[in-house]
């Protein structure tokens, strides 16, 4: 495939836009319907599980999303076998989940376990659908993504409505989003190629470019899940609900972001293929130095704002306003650093979890989930400086 193959135009780029603007607008609207419909109680419980496990949706997607967008535009004639490993992603991750959360369901409904394996399950399904509409636009075909997140996003909504007018339970609420996200995976894969016969050395090329380049989103979203872990332990655990609505804004904006990044990755990937690897390393340098200096800054100024008493949510809404360009740079960083040196991009989002947990441990203590938030500043500047390092 040529780089004419995968190119977006204003109309392309548009569309692709609004059906994930979509699913995130309704899956705003229906978090709001279920802080009307359920008790503080009920909401923090589902708020705690949400926060703790998104991150697994990250796992199964992001390095198997990225792998694809870089690896099956070069391909030629192992591009069915590539397609083929990460169809059965699609296909069979899900299901060992989704199997214990439905005994959960037999054995013990409504308990904070099953909770948990229902969130999990959820999260996993969702991040293989994810890869699913990866895989068809990797393939030159843009029309699943669209549909996709629009029919998630208005069952989404249709399922809040219902817990508003009907009383669902999380545990039930969670259920009717598990069987949707599933429904939507089983319709993902007609079209997709099976791929069989793919040699020894193609499946290693290929495990290693999804873990290496997974790494980055995975160690993020488990950033926060850490965080929510940390907030849960401390005094201020009822702050959940509140730290869990700002990280669905902070989500919101990040995922335009990363959207557009997914959409030209497969022409990137051509033309670093092509001899622009010099270039792109420079740019990340330069985009990585520019996050750690300007994390720097923040983490002073937004200190003495807590130190002072910045907290609650126009707080915690005013810290993640002001970090998000900071994080929208180092990711930038990362995101050019994975077309020319996996291992530097790993290893250096692997420091930042360490010492963002750290910063954490003691910053969520002291402040709750304005302490939370603070700590996630670490990420930018810890990252920036090992990027600049390594490349």
């Amino acid at each position: 495939m040529t780089t004419a193959t995968y190119r977006v135009g204003a109309s392309r780029l548009v569309t692709l836009l609004a059906g994930r603007a979509t699913f995130r607008v309704l899956l705003y609207g229906s978090a709001a319907v279920l802080v009307a419909a359920w008790s503080r109680d009920d909401f923090g419980r589902y708020a705690a599980v949400m926060g703790a496990v998104a991150w697994l949706s990250m796992v199964v997607q992001s390095g198997t999303e990225k792998a694809a967008l870089k690896l099956i535009p070069r391909a030629g004639r192992t591009r069915a076998q590539l397609a083929g490993m990460l169809r059965a992603v699609l296909a069979y991750v899900p299901v060992p989940l989704t199997v214990a959360a439905v005994a959960g369901l037999v054995v013990a409904h409504g308990s904070t376990i099953t909770l948990y394996l229902l969130g999990a399950a959820y999260y996993v399904a969702m991040g293989c659908g994810m890869l699913g509409v990866a895989l068809h636009r990797a393939l030159g075909r843009y029309n699943r993504d669209t549909a996709y997140f629009a029919v998630l996003g208005t069952g989404m909504g249709t399922m809040a409505v219902l817990v508003f007018a009907a009383g669902i339970s999380p545990a039930g609420y969670l259920t009717g989003l598990l069987v949707l996200t599933t429904a939507l995976n089983l319709a993902l894969l007609p079209g997709l190629p099976r791929g069989g016969g793919a040699r020894p050395s193609l499946r290693r090329l290929l495990a290693a470019t999804v873990l290496l380049m997974g790494a980055a989103d995975i160690v993020n979203n488990a950033m926060i899940g850490t965080l929510f872990v940390e907030l849960s332990l401390t005094t201020h655990a009822g702050q959940s609900g509140d730290l869990y609505l700002s990280t669905l804004a902070w989500g919101f904006a990040l995922s335009v972001f990363y959207t557009v990044q997914r959409i030209y990755q497969p022409q990137l990937s051509l033309r670093v293929a092509a001899g622009g690897t010099a270039g792109a390393r420079l740019l990340a340098r330069r985009l990585a130095a520019a996050a750690a200096w300007g994390s720097a800054l923040w983490l002073v100024v937004a200190g003495i704002a807590l130190v002072r008493g910045l907290e609650g949510p126009i707080g915690i809404g005013v810290l993640m306003l002001t970090l998000l360009p900071l994080q929208a740079l180092v990711s930038s960083a990362t995101f050019m650093a994975e077309h020319t040196d996996l291992v530097a991009g790993a290893r250096s989002v692997t420091i930042a979890l360490v010492a963002v947990a750290a910063l954490g441990a003691v910053s969520v203590p002291l402040a709750g989930a304005a302490g939370a938030v603070y700590a996630l500043g670490a990420n930018a500047l810890v990252l920036g400086l090992a990027l600049r390092r390594s490349l």
